[in-house]
């Protein structure tokens, strides 16, 4: 299968339609169908975010001194913690490149109403096992497995519906203005921390099955674009020709191996550590805590509303390169932090420089891939991405246990760094890209590439 432009090399240039915030910044909601999604993705981020700092926070309190596996075999706070959010992240591994298949055979809309309704149950039965005290260790990680798989075959497809929603030339804007929505929704971690004062782990449960429920109020209007129809070849084939495609585009290919580094380096960690770092090195409580997090969130809608306004980004993935580099070194920062106010300054730094890693990684992917295997793609991209957080996690809590969370934390900000100079010098496909495809220069590379 011929490959999707890898992009010419010109010089840096920028393409906007006015300077600074304007109609042009949120275009893509002149699409119904689009804002319809973009309403879904708020409810479902807010979910997941209240979701991840409770899993944690959960895992602390069951964990503190340690916790009994089994007879004869305790494990340390940190290895549990990384345990759990192993187990939510796991079933991405597992599932994920099957459900970008079915994202690519069957209706888009009823996967996401089947993945958001699996969330509703398992959320709600979650508040009611946590309020009867029936909740073992086992039983956490059995949940964080369960809710992790209902995400597994939602999230391809939530994503794979964007390109098709909007014109081509909007993909940039549409992309950011998702993540943006879906950036405003990670500060259910504060909320998270706050209701789990007011009301205990259990109210934040319940108030997940909240938020899942009124999301599937913007699914019952949404009606999307039909792929493919009548499909009657093997899944392993599908699965074969989304493969093929990645491999073959020296752009995506370099993109994917990124984001699966970076997953596996600091992304694991970052899930991991953070709540346990804020309460063990910088005492803080769970509403303190979460505040880290929102923080971050201020820095990240900065740059993510800046980029909506772009139409096009030349040399988008050099500068996505350049957020590893940067990274490295606000994750170094954050892991020799000795005070808490420190921490929220890198932080909200960390958001900014997030911004544009999250938006442009995700440009770059859907802008050169087809519709028709937009799916699958979409699910290697969360394997590369989410799915390998859960190793990075398993590993990071280990670590942890070994010489601090903190100390692990800033090793993990070095490896992320020298990712960077490594991509930086050696990647030069994927430097080139930019953040809309140019049907020109697509063919040319088709050609080329066979």
């Amino acid at each position: 299968m011929g490959s999707v432009s890898d992009t010419a090399a010109d010089p840096v240039a920028v393409e906007h339609e006015s300077r600074g915030l304007s109609h042009s910044t949120f275009a893509a909601f002149r699409s119904k169908p689009f804002t319809l999604l973009w309403a879904n993705t708020i409810t479902f981020a807010l979910s997941q975010s209240i979701q991840q700092f409770t899993f944690a926070w959960l895992a602390i309190e069951i964990g503190e001194g340690g916790a009994q596996l089994w007879s004869g075999f305790t494990v340390g706070e940190g290895t549990l913690l990384g345990l759990v959010i192993a187990a939510l992240g796991l079933p991405i591994l597992l599932f994920g490149l099957y459900a970008g298949i079915l994202a690519d055979r069957l209706d888009r809309r009823l996967l996401l109403f089947g993945s958001q309704g699996a969330g509703i149950a398992i959320t709600a039965g979650a508040a009611t096992l946590v309020a009867m005290g029936s909740l073992n260790i086992w039983g956490v990680l059995g949940l964080a497995f369960v809710l992790g798989s209902a995400v597994a075959f939602g999230m391809p497809v939530r994503q794979a519906i964007v390109p098709s929603l909007v014109p081509p030339e909007r993909v940039l804007n549409a992309v950011t203005l998702m993540n943006v929505g879906a950036q405003v929704a990670t500060g259910g971690a504060v909320i998270s921390g706050a209701v789990i004062e007011l009301g205990g782990i259990s109210a934040a449960f319940a108030a997940q099955a909240g938020l899942l429920t009124l999301g599937l109020l913007a699914l019952i209007p949404l009606r999307v674009p039909n792929v493919r129809a009548g499909i009657s070849r093997r899944m392993s084939e599908d699965l074969r020709e989304g493969f093929t495609f990645v491999v073959h585009h020296a752009g995506i290919r370099s993109l994917m191996i990124a984001l699966l580094a970076t997953a596996l380096v600091i992304g694991g960690a970052f899930q991991a550590l953070l709540p346990k770092i804020a309460v063990d090195d910088l005492d803080a409580g769970p509403f303190q805590a979460s505040m880290l997090f929102t923080v971050m969130l201020g820095g990240t809608l900065i740059t993510s509303l800046v980029l909506a306004s772009f139409r096009r980004v030349d040399r988008a993935g050099f500068y996505f390169l350049m957020t590893l580099v940067v990274g490295g070194f606000l994750n170094i920062g954050l892991g020799v932090a000795p005070w808490y106010t420190l921490a929220l300054v890198i932080m909200f730094i960390t958001g900014w420089n997030a911004g544009f890693f999250t938006n442009l990684n995700m440009a770059l992917v859907q802008a050169h891939t087809p519709n028709a295997i937009m799916g699958r793609v979409m699910s290697i991209y969360q394997i590369c991405m989410a799915g390998a957080m859960p190793l990075g996690a398993l590993v990071a809590g280990l670590m942890a246990d070994v010489v601090g969370a903190q100390e692990w934390y800033a090793i993990c900000g070095v490896g992320l760094l020298v990712l960077g100079l490594v991509m930086v010098a050696t990647q030069t496909d994927l430097r080139r890209m930019s953040s809309a495809p140019d049907p020109e220069r697509d063919a040319v590379a088709s050609a080329a590439g066979g």
